[in-house]
């Protein structure tokens, strides 16, 4: 009936609200999008082992996560994660800077290991 139509609109306007203070809302959203892409693509949400994929993607990927982390899109994170097949838990920095053969100190733990490859080549471009 009518009548119940602003209580309705009401209680779904709250509950709304309260997903969307606690970050429910958004991460519903990511994995709505994450499943509506893998259906659209005609496939579902990847079940290749994340260890088949070559490893250069993976620390791709990684660098990515941690950049996206330190940023703060965590929706983001969470969806790459989902639609890459990656472990849920992240891989330590050290493993990432014993990768990439990079000796972290005091100056370069402060940013993600991206700002640093990007801010190396950007110095070695403007020594050339």
């Amino acid at each position: 009936s009518n009548m119940s139509d602003p209580m309705e609109d009401h209680l779904f306007k709250e509950v709304k609200r309260n997903l969307e203070v606690d970050g429910r809302l958004q991460k519903f959203t990511a994995e709505l999008r994450s499943t509506l892409i893998s259906i659209l693509n005609g496939r579902p949400p990847r079940d290749q082992n994340y260890n088949e994929i070559p490893k250069e993607t993976r620390l791709i990927n990684d660098l990515i996560r941690e950049y996206l982390i330190w940023n703060g899109y965590i929706y983001t994170e969470e969806f790459l994660v989902a639609e890459s097949g990656a472990e849920k838990e992240k891989p330590s920095r050290e493993d990432l800077t014993e990768k990439l053969g990079i000796a972290d100190d005091y100056s370069t733990t402060k940013i993600p290991l991206l700002y640093y490859i990007v801010c190396a080549f950007e110095m070695q471009e403007q020594s050339t």
